[in-house]
């Protein structure tokens, strides 16, 4: 059956222009187990297969139907339809009883709805061999057709039929269904080579038609991560930097109690990113006692925010490292630990001056620049900004350069949470802090402000392009209306295959104050989307290595995708059009795409491609070529 579809696929590439014959077996003659090949039959038991001489050929199929409550049905292959076509099916039919036998044409939709058909009957007995034809359009929403041969209830007898055609004439190319082509845009062409490449912002994107959009997705809060209850933490605990450790999550973060009082660093495990304890680390004297999991009293506890540093070259002593406001006029200081536990200055004099420091100041080793890459407080035209500078020892930086975010609106992003996505570290997704100074939503609270998350990502650094809207809104919980609250703690743990852990504070400068652990789709930060209406994406040109294509993707019940791998005219390359695709529908972290002629594309490994897709009710959140 699948070598019968795959020959009707290329009949159908190859002839439908000129309204040629486009089915597979149309005169009975290719049989396997006793059935002819590219036919599904409703009643096996009721149709044979003849060959005592068919119309033209040796074989025939005959539908015997024995009684007058049943019905017969033998279908075609149902082929990828071109929407606006004009179709026309013929068979020929015998019977010398008292039948009527019908040839339908039938139209069905991505999900399998039959959305359209036209039929006619021969009126039996006929004299020998009769032409019944059938004619009609293809509705826009078409994405197969078939011809189906039917004994009617009803009737009692047998039919023969034989030699059945469909031939077609002009319409859109298959696998449209309707939607508008995205047109061609004037993007350069880019090397994706295998890297995955998501949708956070437009730099794949060419051009989107119909409803197709980009859409952010939020994460879903999931519980309480840790109650900041013991007496060196407080209700203005902050700056929390999660780091990923041999198998376990530690958080470090600043413990405070009302505004001033007191400031140190904290820190907390986890084997799972929900359940966290804090480790008697017995360094640090808190109230007469050293019970307790502070990792640095002093100068930096502010804002101290330590990295893993996963650069090859680092010392075994130097494994982790930290910025902290320790210099003067609270400039930052590098520190270092073995352990992430006891820490030291790396040296005295700070290593980065220009700024303004009161936030979460970070670093991290960034394994595609090959350089240590910082990002840092500032106030620009009296507005909280974000600075940015790198270095190739942790202690020589560049001067600091402000970051670029395009054409939104100039907003007080109080944290910037910067980090390389672990699975496209090309790719730098930040989750700053927006903080609405002038606001005040509960009137009881000493002071104004409100806060929520943002989602913004770069590709060098500077470059940002950041959503309008929230990606994490302050919830129900009135404690999360006042200021400072909804702060996305620097770092991303992937807690399993299928979801991303994102920390995030809760109830600032009240009595509850916590963390809480929200989660999201693996790569599900934005996608390309569109609604049952249907829309299209087309992508910038790009070259890439490797033999097939791997996305991620979501879909309804009802919805659909389909992928066409074009030429940089937006042309579909042979076997790989819209007609050929797979009709997807699902929900997978990673599905190899295929096209009638199976998943291979290596054959157009190296050459310029446009990725065109068409989506129903689909989400497309990331795609990379693989082996």
């Amino acid at each position: 059956m699948r070598r019968a579809v795959a020959l009707a696929m290329g009949l159908l590439l190859a002839g439908w222009c000129a309204g040629a014959d486009l089915l597979p077996n149309p005169d009975f003659e290719t049989v396997a187990g006793g059935q002819p090949t590219g036919w599904t039959i409703s009643t096996p038991a009721l149709v044979t297969l003849r060959d005592d001489g068919g119309h033209a050929g040796q074989r025939y199929v005959r539908l015997a139907d024995p009684d007058a409550k049943t019905g017969i049905s033998v279908e075609s292959t149902r082929l990828p339809c071109r929407p606006g076509g004009v179709y026309t099916a013929s068979a020929w039919c015998r019977t010398t009883d008292k039948c009527s036998p019908g040839l339908y044409l039938n139209f069905y939709d991505d999900v399998g709805f039959r959305v359209h058909h036209l039929y006619q009957r021969a009126t039996g007995p006929t004299q020998g061999w009769v032409q019944v034809q059938a004619q009609t359009t293809a509705p826009a929403d078409a994405t197969t057709v078939s011809v189906l041969l039917y004994a009617y209830i009803g009737d009692v007898g047998a039919v023969d039929a034989d030699d059945v055609t469909l031939a077609v004439s002009g319409g859109a190319a298959p696998g449209s269904t309707g939607i508008p082509p995205a047109p061609i845009g004037k993007k350069e062409v880019v090397n994706l080579e295998s890297r995955r490449e998501l949708f956070v912002d437009g730099y794949m994107v060419d051009s989107l038609s119909g409803s197709a959009v980009r859409r952010l997705h939020h994460p879903e809060r999931r519980g309480v991560a840790l109650q900041l209850d013991q007496p060196w933490e407080g209700p203005t605990s902050a700056y929390f930097a999660v780091v990923p450790v041999d198998g376990k999550i530690r958080i470090y973060f600043r413990g405070s109690g009302q505004e001033g009082t007191h400031e140190v660093t904290c820190v907390a495990e986890s084997e799972d990113g929900l359940n966290f304890t804090r480790p008697k680390l017995g360094l640090y004297e808190w109230a007469g006692n050293k019970d307790n999991s502070i990792v640095w009293m002093g100068a930096g506890t502010h804002n101290f925010a330590p990295f893993l540093d996963t650069n090859p070259q680092a010392p075994a002593d130097q494994r982790f490292k930290a910025l902290a406001s320790a210099g003067p006029n609270a400039s930052l200081v590098a520190f270092v630990s073995a352990d992430g536990y006891r820490w030291r200055k790396l040296r005295e004099e700070p290593v980065i001056t220009k700024g303004a420091f009161d936030s979460q100041n970070l670093a991290f080793w960034d394994t595609e620049r090959k350089l240590y890459v910082e990002y840092h407080r500032g106030f620009r035209d009296g507005v909280r900004d974000i600075m940015t500078s790198t270095s190739p020892d942790f202690i020589t930086w560049t001067e600091p350069q402000w970051l670029d975010y395009g054409e939104a609106p100039k907003e007080h992003l109080y944290t910037n949470a910067i980090t390389p996505y672990f699975r496209a570290p090309h790719l730098h997704l930040g989750f700053p802090n927006r903080l609405m100074e002038s606001r005040k939503k509960v009137a009881s609270h000493p002071g104004p402000g409100v806060d929520d998350a943002l989602l913004m990502s770069s590709r060098d650094m500077i470059h940002f392009e950041r959503w309008r809207e929230a990606f994490i809104y302050p919830s129900l919980d009135w404690e999360n209306w006042t200021d400072r609250n909804n702060y996305i703690a620097w770092g991303l743990v992937p807690l399993s295959e299928r979801e991303i852990g994102i920390y995030s504070t809760d109830h600032y400068r009240h009595q509850s104050a916590r963390l809480m652990l929200n989660t999201i789709r693996t790569d599900g930060f934005a996608s390309v989307y569109a609604d049952m209406i249907g829309g299209q994406m087309l992508t910038r040109p790009f070259t890439f290595t490797g033999k097939r294509l791997e996305i991620n993707y979501a879909t309804s019940a009802a919805g659909s995708l389909k992928f066409a791998l074009c030429d940089d005219a937006g042309e579909a390359y042979p076997g790989f059009g819209l007609g050929d695709s797979e009709i997807l529908f699902g929900n997978e972290l990673a599905h190899t795409v295929s096209w009638a002629q199976g998943s291979d594309v290596s054959s157009l490994a190296g050459k310029t491609v446009r990725l065109r897709v068409n989506l129903k009710d689909a989400d497309l959140f990331s795609l990379r070529f693989t082996d």
